[in-house]
Formats: structure tokens, C-alpha cells, sequence
């Protein structure tokens, strides 16, 4: 992490380690309960795998969905939404959702979600127990 002035940090995203999940993806945070240092909000990446997805979960969260590379399907309460390079999606607190990677090649998604919690689901799906959001 580099800081410039007062205030602002930079840091390089490929250098991030981020956290491999067993439904195959790697998720690096940016900003918020790693990374740089966001106090309201989180934003990070994840490189989800062909076959591979986030499962269903729903948090106090309201969180954006942004897909940047590649093909996926998402599952927003009972509605299924096919989603290409470019597509957003808003989803609400509380709201069951979970994404997969239809396609052949790795699918990027970015997400934003605030406040900033080390949400839950990440943590049971690591098999950590514990958590919060």
C-alpha cells in the first residue's frame, strides 16, 4: 500500500492474496475489512471459476453486483437473471441471492456493500464460524 498526501492510499489489486472459497472462487477486498481503509463500506472482486459461484445467502448488507468480465446467472429472492460484461444489480438487505458461472472462462464480478462487515457467509463457507453482518 502506498500513501499519497494526507489522505490518499493506493493500493495494486493483482498484489491482493484475497481468500479462495470452496465454491470456487477467489474474492480480494479492496477496500473496507481489508485492504484500504474504508470505514463505511466495502468494495473487492470476485474471480468466479467456470461451474464455480457464491451460494445463497443474505445479509443486512445493501450491496451492488457489477459484472465485469465473463457470463453469470443470478438468483435475487425467485427471480433468476442471466447477466453479461457490463450488467449491475442491485440487491436489498436481506434478500436471498447467490450468482454461479454458466460459462467456459472465469467471470469478474466487482461489489460494493455497506456498512462495512465482515459478512457471514464468507466465514461459514470457509468454515470458520463466527461472524458478523
Amino acid at each position: 500500500m502506498r500513501r499519497l498526501g494526507a489522505k490518499a492510499q493506493v493500493i495494486r489489486i493483482p498484489d491482493l492474496e484475497g481468500w479462495e472459497f470452496p465454491a470456487g472462487r477467489r474474492t480480494r477486498v479492496f477496500a473496507g475489512v481489508a485492504g484500504l481503509p474504508a470505514r463505511n463500506f466495502v468494495v473487492g472482486q470476485s474471480q468466479v471459476y467456470p461451474g464455480g459461484g457464491i451460494p445463497r445467502h443474505a445479509h443486512e448488507n445493501e450491496e451492488v453486483y457489477v459484472l465485469l468480465r465473463g457470463r453469470a446467472r443470478m438468483v435475487v429472492g425467485d427471480e433468476t437473471l442471466d447477466l453479461s460484461e457490463g450488467d449491475a444489480v442491485y440487491l436489498p438487505p436481506h434478500v436471498p441471492h447467490e450468482l454461479t458461472n454458466p460459462g467456459p472462462e472465469d467471470a469478474l464480478v466487482l461489489f460494493v456493500y455497506a456498512p462495512a462487515t465482515m459478512v457471514s457467509h464468507w466465514i461459514e463457507e470457509r468454515g470458520e464460524g463466527g461472524g458478523t453482518g
